[in-house]
């Protein structure tokens, strides 16, 4: 993962908090006391959020640390791929373009997009229950896909870690067909939010859209002792 996509993930996973607890931006700036235009800047991806504006958004809009967890799963993505391009330069086995390393079959014209899913975002879920999460994707470049997998992103470990799979295969598909990607999910032992989020990767885990028109594919569930 780049560090722009870590941004454009983080800054809309706050949007998202924000805009479900009801507070207008131009309302969160004056609660929070940063500037209005920083906060847009944020949310959109273009700047990093510090740690204590991260901390302000989980504590203000009842996030329970969930954002903390998510933005320490995508700094460790970050140094990840970091490390895998700077590996593949090395040994000089894949292509490499602006911002890391990517398959062999990468393609300009190569589109995903989410059409459809199951457990919408904020599901209640009770502690360590198993779930299952399913995902409609549709092709919506001009490329056959071949041997690719939707692999789960970030570092496990972390409070309120969402257990899974570390990777599902993702059925081949023509331009304009819709593959269904099932997985099996399981709540932390914590209760609050938790948000898994994946990406369409080859076998060797690099990924197929590395800017920010394909956004990952989320889970984002709120555990509770019990419904």
């Amino acid at each position: 993962m780049r560090p722009a996509q870590a941004r454009f993930v983080i800054g809309c996973r706050m949007r998202e908090l924000r805009e479900a607890a009801g507070v207008p931006l131009t309302r969160a700036a004056v609660m929070s006391g940063w500037d209005k235009g920083h906060l847009s800047r944020v949310e959109r991806g273009h700047t990093k959020p510090s740690r204590e504006l991260i901390e302000w958004y989980d504590a203000s809009f009842g996030a329970r640390q969930a954002l903390v967890n998510q933005l320490t799963e995508l700094d460790a993505a970050v140094r990840a791929g970091r490390d895998t391009s700077l590996r593949d330069m090395r040994r000089h086995v894949q292509p490499v373009s602006l911002g890391g390393s990517v398959p062999a079959d990468h393609h300009a014209e190569d589109r995903a997009e989410l059409a459809g899913e199951t457990v919408p975002d904020g599901t209640q879920v009770r502690r360590d229950e198993t779930f299952e999460k399913t995902w409609q994707i549709r092709n919506s470049g001009e490329r056959p896909w071949r041997d690719r997998w939707l692999t789960r992103q970030g570092a496990p470990g972390t409070p309120g870690w969402l257990r899974s799979p570390a990777r599902e295969r993702v059925p081949d598909a023509e331009p304009g067909e819709v593959v269904v990607v099932t997985m099996q999910l399981q709540a932390p032992s914590q209760v609050g939010a938790s948000t898994a989020y994946f990406k369409i990767t080859d076998d060797a885990g690099r990924l197929y859209y590395p800017g920010l028109e394909s956004p990952p594919m989320y889970c984002t569930i709120f555990t509770v002792y019990d419904l």
